[in-house]
């Protein structure tokens, strides 16, 4: 299961840290939390454009 989460770096990690500081307030003990991080500056990205990347892909 996964959360995708688009936006300013800076604000990003507060959302994140946040959701993970969360679960403890529901009596959870241990909390994992992973963050792949896909920050590149030569083009733009968003969710919606690798979908239809994949989408373009698989008509081939």
């Amino acid at each position: 299961m996964g959360t995708i989460i688009e936006g300013d770096l800076e604000e990003v990690l507060r959302v994140v840290k946040k959701m993970h500081q969360s679960t403890f307030g529901e009596g959870v003990a241990r909390v994992v939390t992973t963050i792949k991080i896909d920050d590149r500056r030569d083009k733009p990205l968003s969710p919606s454009g690798k979908i239809e990347s994949l989408l373009k892909e698989l008509e081939h």
